[in-house]
């Protein structure tokens, strides 16, 4: 049952390493022109995603991590919200995304220090290294004046989510090491 549950959430974070990915480089590859609209699509997929979790903690078992779920799926569906309703709002956008970067590198740091290098796995420094990186990239989203062109911030977005979506790879490959099964 635990190690179900482990692979579930191993292939939840392998796919949702390749969607991050995939929307890191249409932010980065989107024309000018279109990034108004870009805005608009994330508008649009954040209150979807947030309906999808909603649904899901509606339909699902009432746990503290169910229940964690579905504040942060409130929160995004009213970012999502203000995103379509709030005509500049790249500027709350970029700051909700250079924290979720801190967040996210606090987490590899943390994982790393406390998982991966008691149980010995090789290259948990590295991880400690990329996360810290990641940090340092939701600083610089934070305190650089990129707000003033969208195009800018999202084309530092979009590298950004490359790499976070490459830490999270390479995160789950020294916590959870992808292991072949053997064939009778």
């Amino acid at each position: 049952m635990v190690f179900e549950e482990l692979g579930k959430i191993k292939r939840s974070s392998i796919m949702t390493s390749i969607v991050m990915a995939a929307v890191g480089i249409v932010m980065i590859i989107c024309p000018p022109q279109y990034v108004n609209s870009l805005v608009a699509v994330l508008g649009v997929g954040m209150i979807v995603f947030a309906t999808v979790v909603i649904l899901d903690f509606i339909s699902g078992t009432k746990s503290l991590i169910n229940y964690i779920k579905l504040t942060c799926a409130l929160i995004m569906f009213l970012v999502g919200l203000a995103v379509l309703i709030f005509e500049n709002i790249v500027l709350i956008i970029g700051i909700i995304f250079g924290l979720g970067l801190i967040l996210a590198g606090g987490i590899g740091i943390f994982n790393a220090c406390t998982y991966a290098r008691r149980a010995e796995r090789e290259g948990w420094s590295l991880l400690v290294g990329l996360s810290a990186i990641l940090v340092v990239l939701g600083l610089m989203i934070l305190i650089n004046p990129w707000w003033s062109e969208p195009v800018r911030l999202f084309d530092v977005i979009g590298i950004a989510l490359l790499f976070s979506s490459m830490v999270s790879i390479v995160r789950l490959y020294i916590i959870w090491p992808i292991k072949l099964e053997k064939e009778d």
